[in-house]
């Protein structure tokens, strides 16, 4: 947490049904939390960047690989992007692509 900036941002883009699921998490405490949860939940070690864009106060990371659901053990391969906002040398904004429905799937929110 040392890189994010004092009124961070995060949010996960896609269907709006998944709003409740992804709510925007706003400051360094709330995004702690967030990605604590984040770690209980799904195993991200197999995942690697691809590709790292930069342009200005703007990162890219485009990412994929295997991801673990680890409540139900449920492997996934998939991709991502992140989008990094930098001001003042710190992260201000993290705003996530990601395959909404594959999530949802794989938490039970919806099923197939």
């Amino acid at each position: 947490m040392s890189l994010a900036g004092p009124d961070i941002t995060f949010c996960m883009i896609g269907s709006g049904r998944m709003a409740a699921a992804a709510p925007r998490i706003s400051g360094p405490a709330d995004l702690e939390v967030a990605v604590g949860a984040l770690i209980d939940h799904w195993d991200m070690s197999r995942m690697t960047t691809k590709r790292l864009y930069v342009d200005g106060d703007t990162v890219i990371a485009h990412r994929s690989g295997v991801i673990r659901h680890n409540p139900t053990g449920k492997d996934l391969e998939t991709e991502y992007i992140d989008v990094f906002t930098v001001k003042d040398g710190k992260i201000d904004d993290i705003t996530e692509f990601v395959d909404t429905l594959m999530v949802a799937e794989a938490i039970g929110l919806v099923t197939t």
